[in-house]
């Protein structure tokens, strides 16, 4: 089954700069992740907070992609949008960049052929990012002005926490998609896991619900229309479900506020099949969608306009915010 419920208290906490400039300091901050099982590797919840030295006009998480190239480009966003006065949080999630599992290679244990493995990474996932917000509201670091930016995996991670928590005004979801019977069997990025079903096909290990295309689609289609069955997410995560249908986003989408969606759809992603995307959209009740002339990354060097524009969903319009968000960010000299 899976859960997102978690207890227990946050323990040995450990922070530090890692960078100081004129108008902002940025910590790395870890603690135990309070997840129930996970694996090696992923023990200490790790996230970077970006904040400004002056009052801060807002609260901004900024969720990751899948592996780990897309991160400095997230880090750079979040660099200038604390200068700007925004406090960032950007978590790392497990199985990803630092915290990859023992032995195991940056973004891929999400969609690994074992369902009870992928689970894991998934569920701790949305329990360390909600556990961020817990430590957050201890130490009076929440705004309750609060946002969330979600790319890629890091979209479909926020479809969850927002299904099951509501603390962030508004959502950007940033190139995102779902059902996972598309994204696995089409998805240029996911063609690993297409390599790794080809392996195991004359082994004990396939299982034609798991490992084949024609089977799973089969089942998905005839289990998508069961989603509105359910009247809470427990429920659904009970249930005799596919298991990769309890781990994809679309499933989630019926208990998520759409007024607080707001979604961005690359017109040229050729990660995401169009009918992935689709989906998402229509699942979460078409909230209010953005079409940009761009591919699943080839946004990621002009992250200056998306910061602009997350300013602008935050509601933030003064020209000098404006104005910082573009000046070149120098770490402060040594005295």
């Amino acid at each position: 089954m899976v859960s997102f419920e978690y207890s227990g208290q946050i323990t040995d906490v450990t922070e530090g700069f890692i960078f100081k400039a004129k108008k902002l300091r940025v910590k790395l901050v870890k603690f135990r992740t309070l997840y129930r099982a996970p694996e090696r590797g992923t023990e200490f919840v790790e996230y970077y907070l970006f904040d400004p030295k002056e009052e801060p006009a807002g609260l901004l998480f900024l969720l990751h992609g899948l592996g780990t190239t897309n991160i400095p480009f997230i880090l750079w966003m979040a660099t200038h949008l604390a200068n700007a006065g925004i406090r960032v949080v950007v978590p790392i999630l497990p199985g990803n960049f630092t915290r990859v599992a023992h032995g195991s290679v940056s973004g891929k244990d999400f969609f690994d052929l074992n369902p009870t493995r992928a689970t894991k990474f998934w569920e701790q996932s949305v329990v360390d990012v909600l556990s961020i917000v817990d430590y957050l509201k201890i130490n009076l670091q929440w705004i309750d002005d609060a946002y969330m930016f979600g790319f890629c995996l890091g979209g479909m991670v926020a479809v969850m926490i927002n299904a099951v928590r509501d603390v962030f005004k508004k959502t950007i979801l940033m190139t995102v998609g779902g059902e996972m019977a598309t994204l696995m069997w089409h998805s240029p990025t996911l063609s690993f896991f297409r390599r790794n079903v080809e392996k195991i096909r004359k082994s004990e290990h396939f299982k034609e619900y798991l490992h084949d295309a024609s089977a799973m689609k089969k089942i998905y289609t005839k289990q998508l229309e069961t989603l509105q069955d359910h009247q809470d997410v427990k429920s659904f995560q009970e249930s005799n479900v596919h298991p990769y249908l309890k781990l994809d986003p679309i499933a989630y989408a019926k208990y998520v506020d759409r007024s607080k969606i707001i979604f961005v759809e690359a017109l040229f992603d050729r990660a995401l099949p169009r009918r992935s995307r689709k989906l998402l959209w229509e699942a979460l009740g078409r909230p209010k969608r953005y079409i940009i002339p761009s591919g699943h990354v080839t946004w990621l060097p002009l992250q200056f306009f998306v910061a602009k524009f997350v300013l602008k969903v935050m509601g933030i319009k003064e020209l000098r915010r404006h104005i910082e968000l573009v000046k070149k960010v120098k770490a402060e000299e040594k005295k």
